[in-house]
């Protein structure tokens, strides 16, 4: 099964969207600041990586930079509640993200960007 890594700053809604994942026959690893996210997915290399944007230490965006930079093909969902919304989503798919979604966000939303996310093989 894929290994989705969730990035959220917000404990409870990670450990939401960790619950929902693995219910869903996924394999989850979770990370409530940017520099643990950093490190996982060097170790684990996630197929697909839920980001919020405003996580401490490392933002989704240097976090999606970094795995560029490595090469890595992990499928990015980048989240945030940010008011310019539209100016993050814009750079963060010019830098190589599947999706953008504003927060708060469906979890049933995510799950199937992420499907739809896994289906693309050769897209980051």
């Amino acid at each position: 099964m894929p290994l989705i890594l969730i990035a959220d700053e917000t404990r409870d809604l990670a450990d939401v969207y960790g619950y929902l994942f693995a219910s869903a026959g996924y394999r989850v690893a979770r990370a409530y600041d940017g520099l643990t996210a950093a490190a996982l997915m060097a170790v684990t290399k996630p197929d697909v990586a839920i980001m919020s944007h405003e996580l401490p230490g490392l933002t989704a965006l240097g976090l999606l930079r970094e795995l560029r930079a490595a090469g890595a093909r992990t499928k990015v969902i980048l989240t945030s509640c940010l008011d310019d919304f539209a100016a993050l989503a814009e750079r963060a798919r010019s830098e190589g993200a599947a999706f953008c979604v504003r927060q708060p966000c469906p979890a049933e939303r995510l799950l199937r960007m992420a499907s739809s996310a896994l289906e693309r093989p050769g897209d980051f």
